[in-house]
Protein backbone atom coordinates (compact mmCIF):
# COMPACT_ATOMS: atom_id res chain seq x y z
CA UNK A 1 0.00 0.00 0.00
CA UNK A 2 1.17 3.06 -0.66
CA UNK A 3 2.92 5.55 2.27
CA UNK A 4 3.25 9.43 2.53
CA UNK A 5 6.46 10.38 1.50
CA UNK A 6 8.76 9.29 4.26
CA UNK A 7 11.47 12.40 3.24
CA UNK A 8 9.07 14.95 5.12
CA UNK A 9 9.56 16.12 8.46
CA UNK A 10 6.33 13.50 10.44
CA UNK A 11 5.75 14.35 13.98
CA UNK A 12 5.75 10.33 14.89
CA UNK A 13 7.88 7.68 14.22
CA UNK A 14 8.29 5.46 10.78
CA UNK A 15 6.04 2.96 12.19
CA UNK A 16 3.25 4.88 14.19
CA UNK A 17 2.94 6.83 10.37
CA UNK A 18 2.46 3.47 9.00
CA UNK A 19 -0.29 2.03 11.66
CA UNK A 20 -2.20 5.83 10.79
CA UNK A 21 -1.64 6.22 7.65
CA UNK A 22 -3.05 1.99 6.56
CA UNK A 23 -6.25 2.75 8.70
CA UNK A 24 -7.31 6.21 7.20
CA UNK A 25 -5.98 5.18 3.69
CA UNK A 26 -5.78 7.77 0.81
CA UNK A 27 -8.60 8.85 -1.67
CA UNK A 28 -7.44 12.10 -3.83
CA UNK A 29 -11.21 12.86 -4.79
CA UNK A 30 -13.54 14.23 -1.88
CA UNK A 31 -15.62 11.39 -0.88
CA UNK A 32 -18.62 10.67 1.81
CA UNK A 33 -17.21 8.46 4.71
CA UNK A 34 -19.45 5.06 6.56
CA UNK A 35 -20.88 8.12 8.55
CA UNK A 36 -21.67 10.32 5.74
CA UNK A 37 -18.78 13.01 6.22
CA UNK A 38 -16.90 14.39 2.96
CA UNK A 39 -12.93 13.31 3.77
CA UNK A 40 -10.35 13.81 1.10
CA UNK A 41 -6.43 12.35 0.96
CA UNK A 42 -5.28 11.06 4.29
CA UNK A 43 -8.61 11.11 6.38
CA UNK A 44 -9.19 14.58 6.15
CA UNK A 45 -12.32 16.16 7.04
CA UNK A 46 -11.93 19.96 7.65
CA UNK A 47 -13.20 22.10 4.58
CA UNK A 48 -13.71 19.41 2.51
CA UNK A 49 -16.07 19.81 -0.15
CA UNK A 50 -18.14 17.63 -2.70
CA UNK A 51 -15.90 17.36 -5.59
CA UNK A 52 -12.83 18.11 -4.23
CA UNK A 53 -9.33 16.84 -5.82
CA UNK A 54 -6.31 16.69 -4.15
CA UNK A 55 -2.73 16.00 -5.45
CA UNK A 56 -0.68 13.50 -3.90
CA UNK A 57 1.96 16.13 -2.54
CA UNK A 58 -0.95 18.55 -1.38
CA UNK A 59 -2.39 15.20 0.04
CA UNK A 60 1.10 14.47 1.89
CA UNK A 61 1.63 17.51 3.67
CA UNK A 62 -2.23 18.12 4.82
CA UNK A 63 -1.38 14.92 6.89
CA UNK A 64 1.79 15.74 8.00
CA UNK A 65 0.19 19.46 9.36
CA UNK A 66 -2.71 17.27 10.61
CA UNK A 67 -0.11 14.94 12.88
CA UNK A 68 1.80 17.46 13.96
CA UNK A 69 -1.79 19.39 15.66
CA UNK A 70 -2.62 15.61 16.82
CA UNK A 71 0.39 15.09 18.41
CA UNK A 72 0.30 18.27 20.26
CA UNK A 73 -3.38 17.64 21.31
CA UNK A 74 -2.93 13.75 22.36
CA UNK A 75 0.19 14.88 24.51
CA UNK A 76 -1.97 17.85 26.26
CA UNK A 77 -4.82 15.24 26.86
CA UNK A 78 -2.48 13.00 28.54
CA UNK A 79 -1.53 15.53 31.05
CA UNK A 80 2.55 14.45 31.04
CA UNK A 81 1.72 10.82 31.64
CA UNK A 82 4.21 8.98 29.97
CA UNK A 83 3.19 6.78 26.84
CA UNK A 84 6.03 4.82 24.90
CA UNK A 85 6.34 5.26 20.83
CA UNK A 86 3.38 1.94 20.63
CA UNK A 87 1.08 3.27 23.36
CA UNK A 88 1.53 7.08 21.92
CA UNK A 89 1.17 5.54 18.20
CA UNK A 90 -1.98 3.55 19.06
CA UNK A 91 -3.15 6.33 21.02
CA UNK A 92 -3.03 9.17 18.39
CA UNK A 93 -4.15 6.74 15.71
CA UNK A 94 -7.89 6.57 17.77
CA UNK A 95 -7.34 10.26 18.55
CA UNK A 96 -7.36 10.90 14.36
CA UNK A 97 -9.75 8.87 13.74
CA UNK A 98 -12.44 10.26 16.90
CA UNK A 99 -10.98 13.77 17.58
CA UNK A 100 -9.15 15.60 19.97
CA UNK A 101 -12.24 16.52 22.42
CA UNK A 102 -13.31 12.98 22.53
CA UNK A 103 -10.04 11.54 22.91
CA UNK A 104 -9.36 13.23 25.80
CA UNK A 105 -13.13 12.63 27.21
CA UNK A 106 -12.37 8.69 26.35
CA UNK A 107 -11.51 5.50 29.07
CA UNK A 108 -8.40 5.00 26.51
CA UNK A 109 -6.69 7.85 27.68
CA UNK A 110 -8.25 7.85 31.38
CA UNK A 111 -7.21 4.18 32.05
CA UNK A 112 -3.88 5.02 30.80
CA UNK A 113 -3.10 7.87 32.72
CA UNK A 114 -4.16 5.84 35.47
CA UNK A 115 -1.85 2.97 34.89
CA UNK A 116 -4.19 0.96 34.11
CA UNK A 117 -2.39 -0.20 30.13
CA UNK A 118 -4.62 -3.53 29.98
CA UNK A 119 -7.77 -1.92 30.67
CA UNK A 120 -6.58 0.90 28.14
CA UNK A 121 -6.27 -1.67 25.86
CA UNK A 122 -9.42 -2.99 26.00
CA UNK A 123 -11.45 0.33 25.56
CA UNK A 124 -9.95 0.33 22.54
CA UNK A 125 -12.87 -1.63 21.22
CA UNK A 126 -15.90 0.81 22.97
CA UNK A 127 -14.95 3.01 19.71
CA UNK A 128 -16.17 0.88 17.01
CA UNK A 129 -19.87 2.31 15.86
CA UNK A 130 -21.25 4.69 13.78
CA UNK A 131 -24.80 5.76 13.52
CA UNK A 132 -26.94 4.23 10.79
CA UNK A 133 -28.35 7.20 8.70
CA UNK A 134 -31.65 5.65 8.01
CA UNK A 135 -32.72 4.19 11.95
CA UNK A 136 -30.39 6.79 13.56
CA UNK A 137 -29.54 4.08 15.66
CA UNK A 138 -25.47 2.91 16.53
CA UNK A 139 -24.19 0.00 15.05
CA UNK A 140 -20.55 -1.88 15.33
CA UNK A 141 -18.64 -0.96 11.86
CA UNK A 142 -16.45 -4.13 11.00
CA UNK A 143 -14.13 -1.28 9.52
CA UNK A 144 -13.80 0.40 13.05
CA UNK A 145 -13.18 -3.31 14.63
CA UNK A 146 -10.67 -4.10 12.91
CA UNK A 147 -8.91 -0.30 13.03
CA UNK A 148 -9.76 0.00 17.34
CA UNK A 149 -8.43 -3.95 17.06
CA UNK A 150 -4.98 -2.80 15.44
CA UNK A 151 -4.62 -0.09 17.46
CA UNK A 152 -5.19 -2.09 20.86
CA UNK A 153 -2.53 -4.79 19.56
CA UNK A 154 -0.06 -2.04 18.77
CA UNK A 155 -0.86 -0.41 22.46
CA UNK A 156 0.16 -3.65 24.53
CA UNK A 157 3.12 -4.02 21.61
CA UNK A 158 6.49 -3.87 23.93
CA UNK A 159 9.28 -1.08 22.86
CA UNK A 160 12.75 -3.43 22.16
CA UNK A 161 14.39 -1.19 24.88
CA UNK A 162 11.84 -1.36 27.32
CA UNK A 163 11.60 -5.00 27.09
CA UNK A 164 15.62 -5.25 28.18
CA UNK A 165 14.79 -3.02 31.07
CA UNK A 166 11.63 -5.22 32.16
CA UNK A 167 12.36 -9.14 31.44
CA UNK A 168 9.31 -10.72 30.61
CA UNK A 169 7.90 -13.25 33.62
CA UNK A 170 8.19 -16.81 32.59
CA UNK A 171 6.52 -18.52 35.22
CA UNK A 172 2.99 -17.56 34.72
CA UNK A 173 -0.11 -18.07 36.74
CA UNK A 174 -2.63 -20.00 35.09
CA UNK A 175 -6.11 -18.69 34.96
CA UNK A 176 -7.85 -18.21 38.36
CA UNK A 177 -11.05 -20.88 38.63
CA UNK A 178 -14.51 -19.20 38.64
CA UNK A 179 -15.03 -20.16 42.33
CA UNK A 180 -12.23 -17.74 43.03
CA UNK A 181 -13.89 -14.86 41.65
CA UNK A 182 -14.82 -12.50 44.92
CA UNK A 183 -18.01 -11.43 42.55
CA UNK A 184 -18.98 -15.21 41.95
CA UNK A 185 -18.76 -15.92 45.47
CA UNK A 186 -20.22 -13.12 46.44
CA UNK A 187 -23.34 -13.79 44.07
CA UNK A 188 -23.41 -16.93 45.74
CA UNK A 189 -23.10 -15.94 48.97
CA UNK A 190 -26.16 -13.42 48.33
CA UNK A 191 -28.41 -16.42 46.55
CA UNK A 192 -27.91 -18.97 49.58
CA UNK A 193 -28.78 -16.21 52.17
CA UNK A 194 -31.98 -15.70 50.20
CA UNK A 195 -32.73 -19.31 49.10
CA UNK A 196 -32.10 -20.38 53.36
CA UNK A 197 -34.55 -17.12 54.20
CA UNK A 198 -37.04 -18.46 51.75
CA UNK A 199 -36.83 -21.60 53.71
CA UNK A 200 -37.16 -20.82 56.76
CA UNK A 201 -39.57 -18.47 55.75
CA UNK A 202 -42.14 -21.06 54.54
CA UNK A 203 -40.94 -23.22 57.79
CA UNK A 204 -42.27 -20.39 59.81
CA UNK A 205 -45.76 -20.02 57.91
CA UNK A 206 -46.54 -23.41 58.65
CA UNK A 207 -44.96 -23.57 62.17
CA UNK A 208 -46.83 -20.36 63.96
CA UNK A 209 -44.27 -20.98 67.31
CA UNK A 210 -41.07 -19.81 65.01
CA UNK A 211 -42.68 -16.35 64.45
CA UNK A 212 -40.74 -14.68 67.36
CA UNK A 213 -37.41 -16.02 64.97
CA UNK A 214 -37.89 -13.39 62.27
CA UNK A 215 -39.59 -10.47 63.77
CA UNK A 216 -39.82 -7.65 61.62
CA UNK A 217 -37.90 -9.60 58.99
CA UNK A 218 -39.87 -8.42 55.80
CA UNK A 219 -40.03 -4.99 56.45
CA UNK A 220 -37.79 -3.80 54.19
CA UNK A 221 -39.82 -5.01 51.47
CA UNK A 222 -41.78 -2.08 51.64
CA UNK A 223 -44.01 -1.22 48.80
CA UNK A 224 -43.10 -4.49 46.84
CA UNK A 225 -43.97 -6.43 50.26
CA UNK A 226 -47.60 -4.69 49.80
CA UNK A 227 -48.07 -5.55 45.95
CA UNK A 228 -47.71 -9.01 46.50
CA UNK A 229 -50.05 -9.24 49.04
CA UNK A 230 -52.58 -8.37 47.29
CA UNK A 231 -51.79 -10.58 44.39
CA UNK A 232 -51.75 -13.39 46.69
CA UNK A 233 -48.22 -13.91 46.72
CA UNK A 234 -46.39 -14.29 50.62
CA UNK A 235 -45.27 -11.38 50.89
CA UNK A 236 -42.41 -12.03 53.54
CA UNK A 237 -40.67 -13.95 50.36
CA UNK A 238 -40.02 -11.18 48.56
CA UNK A 239 -36.51 -10.30 50.53
CA UNK A 240 -35.48 -14.08 49.86
CA UNK A 241 -36.43 -13.99 46.43
CA UNK A 242 -34.98 -11.07 45.69
CA UNK A 243 -31.76 -11.94 46.99
CA UNK A 244 -31.79 -15.44 44.94
CA UNK A 245 -32.09 -13.22 41.77
CA UNK A 246 -29.33 -10.95 42.87
CA UNK A 247 -27.34 -13.82 44.07
CA UNK A 248 -27.61 -15.77 40.60
CA UNK A 249 -27.51 -12.71 38.57
CA UNK A 250 -23.90 -12.09 39.39
CA UNK A 251 -23.08 -15.27 39.61
CA UNK A 252 -24.55 -15.46 36.01
CA UNK A 253 -22.77 -12.46 34.73
CA UNK A 254 -19.31 -13.71 36.14
CA UNK A 255 -19.75 -16.53 34.04
CA UNK A 256 -20.63 -15.18 30.75
CA UNK A 257 -17.84 -12.81 31.47
CA UNK A 258 -15.60 -15.42 31.71
CA UNK A 259 -16.86 -17.72 29.14
CA UNK A 260 -15.56 -14.19 26.74
CA UNK A 261 -12.55 -14.30 28.06
CA UNK A 262 -12.85 -10.95 30.03
CA UNK A 263 -12.50 -11.91 33.25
Amino acid sequence: MYLPRLDMPWPIDIDGLQLIATSEGCRLKAYKCPAGVWTCGWGETDGVQPGMRWTQDYADERFRRSLLEWTEGVRRALGGAYANTNQFAAMLCLAYNVGLAAFAKSTVCRLHKAGDYSGAARAFALWNKVRDRSTRQLRPHPALESRRAREAARYLEPVPDESMAAPMPQAVQAESPLAASPIAQAGTVTAGIGAASAVVQVARDSVPSADSLLHGAVSVAGRAAELAASSGFNPQLVVPLVLVAAGGTAVYWRWKQRRGGWA
